[in-house]
């Protein structure tokens, strides 16, 4: 029988990964509007976008030790009222380059973050004492959804973006705040050691995350620009391809832990992987805008529980405290999700973007065929 610290101790962690979530999907919601506030092009609010990502990659490293040295609880709780805080400087920057400093700053919060949530929640994970890791991200993805909507709704009733900001700001503080005293302390690591590059089993679990997030990163950026160019879809069915990617990743998140207790980590990330190939080879081999997002639909069923099961192997490699292990594959996933997209991009220009895209097949059956031999260590 789970005893009453654990669960509390669980729910505070999901309420950490739903409120990162909820960031994530108001700062989406609101990049139009820093846009538009400042006039700026494409390529300058490009820039922004680099900044938010680099942010995480560069401060990854140091959270990952300082998991290590200070214990997630810490790490976490300080990376989550700073996300807080952070969040709401994008929108009063007065110009391009403090909206970059801005958004390098909540970036690098982002990550800290996404690095020490995934580090506590793997403690309450081994506290809990069966496969629990989808469940965590199930509530990210909930939250993100929640969070665009609430900005939507905001917008709709012409809230300024400070405003906007604000309040959701300050609900993400007032989440953080009441689940601070629930957050599991799991105490400190016998080793602190810094970030070192990833090596063997570890080396292999980072290539796999980075592989992931490659093909996300690409599918957020660029699935609308295909349903819309190359489907023939209707500029406001492009945005369903996405829409359809997300809620099929969070309804099977929520059930992933079922899964992956029922199938093993490695036939999870088998199938998941094939899942999401085959999703992909459907919308680039008829691509007509039903089958489309049926495709891309597929495609969050198959993706949702690898990276949870990826990261919770993350923790366990023997030698490597779990906060270094998280901050290493998470920093190989957050370089998949800067550098996939423009991949797609210089790719689309050469050979075209049905051509391009279909790279991200062969990662899919890459992460499968690497599955077994990574991961069963850890399974």
């Amino acid at each position: 029988m789970i005893s009453h610290p654990r669960f509390s101790a669980r729910a505070a962690a999901a309420a950490i990964f739903f409120g990162n979530g909820f960031g994530i999907g108001t700062w989406a919601a609101q990049l139009p509007r820093f846009k538009d506030a400042l006039s700026l092009s494409d390529g300058q609010i490009s820039f922004a976008l680099l900044a938010f990502g680099l942010g995480a990659v560069v401060l990854m490293p140091v959270v990952g030790w300082l998991s290590g040295l200070l214990g997630s609880r810490t790490t976490v709780l300080a990376a989550a009222f700073g996300f807080a805080v952070t969040l709401f400087l994008p929108g009063i920057a007065p110009n391009l380059p403090l909206l970059i400093v801005a958004s390098l700053l909540a970036g690098a919060c982002n990550g800290a973050m996404d690095v020490s949530m995934n580090t506590n929640a793997a403690a309450v994970e081994r506290e809990w004492g069966s496969p629990i890791m989808s469940s965590f991200h199930a509530f990210f993805s909930l939250g993100g959804l929640l969070g665009a909507t609430a900005s939507g709704l905001m917008i709709k009733a012409d809230l300024g973006v400070v405003a906007t900001l604000a309040v959701s700001c300050s609900a993400m503080a007032l989440l953080f705040l009441a689940a601070s005293a629930r957050v599991l302390h799991e105490g400190k690591a016998e080793e602190g050691h810094a970030f070192a590059w990833p090596r063997g089993a570890i080396l292999g679990l980072a290539i796999m995350t980075l592989m992931c997030f490659l093909i996300e990163g690409a599918l957020v950026d660029w699935s609308a620009i295909y349903l819309q160019t190359v489907a023939g879809a209707s500029l406001d069915m492009a945005a369903a391809g996405f829409a359809a990617f997300s809620l099929t990743m969070t309804a099977c998140r929520l059930l992933g832990d079922a899964v992956v207790h029922k199938f093993g980590r490695v036939r999870t990330i088998v199938m998941g992987a094939a899942l999401a190939g085959c999703g992909l080879a459907l919308a680039l081999a008829l691509p007509t805008p039903s089958v489309v997002i049926l495709g891309f639909a597929i495609m969050g069923l198959g993706l949702a529980n690898v990276v949870p099961v990826l990261f919770s192997a993350a923790t366990q490699v023997k030698g490597i405290p779990p906060g270094i292990g998280v901050a290493m594959v998470a920093t190989f996933g957050y370089a998949g999700l800067l550098f996939g997209p423009p991949f797609i991009g210089f790719g689309g220009d050469a050979v075209g973007l049905r051509a391009a895209l279909s790279v991200l097949v062969l990662l899919a059956l890459a992460v499968m065929l690497m599955a077994r031999r990574v991961v069963s260590s850890f399974a």
